[in-house]
């Protein structure tokens, strides 16, 4: 079990900006391990769709990039997020 005394003591060696500045790269990181396996569950799954009908590939392609990109753009502000709540 986790001792309190022994939590306070390692805040107090660290200081609040690290633990902020720990908090932070946390957050940015588990953003950035959700977006990838976010887009590689799109991806497979389009690969998948292609290759079950080849003659609907563009279409599912077109949408998988729009996708990825919706993907891409929240995690990009989840990490900003992150990174300016160690900055303020």
């Amino acid at each position: 079990m986790l001792d309190p005394n022994l939590l306070a003591e390692a805040t107090q060696l660290i200081g609040d900006k690290g633990l902020m500045a720990m908090g932070g790269a946390l957050g940015a990181g588990i953003s950035v391990l959700g977006a990838g396996k976010g887009i590689g569950q799109l991806a497979g799954s389009a690969l998948e769709s292609i290759a079950r009908q080849p003659e609907a590939g563009q279409r599912i392609f077109t949408t998988m990039i729009i996708a990825v990109a919706f993907i891409e753009g929240i995690a990009l502000f989840a990490i900003i997020i992150c990174l300016l709540c160690v900055v303020l």
